[in-house]
């Protein structure tokens, strides 16, 4: 479920700084257009921690035959 939830706000994310952009160049504004930093994998700690404990979860669900 978080990495749902994690996707939603990137996707969210990448929508709204081409929003941003756009209408940067569509108004014909002068100065320079904002770079909106996104933020990387590792920027949440429990993001990369809880990806490894689901896959540690997975394979270890799996029954061994």
């Amino acid at each position: 479920m978080a990495g749902l939830i994690y996707t939603i706000e990137r996707a969210f994310t990448m929508l709204s700084t081409s929003i941003v952009q756009a209408g940067f160049f569509a108004g014909n504004m002068s100065g320079e257009v904002p770079d909106i930093k996104m933020s990387s994998f590792t920027d949440n700690l429990f993001v990369p921690l809880f990806f490894v404990l689901g896959i540690i979860t997975l394979v270890y669900s799996f029954p061994k035959k």
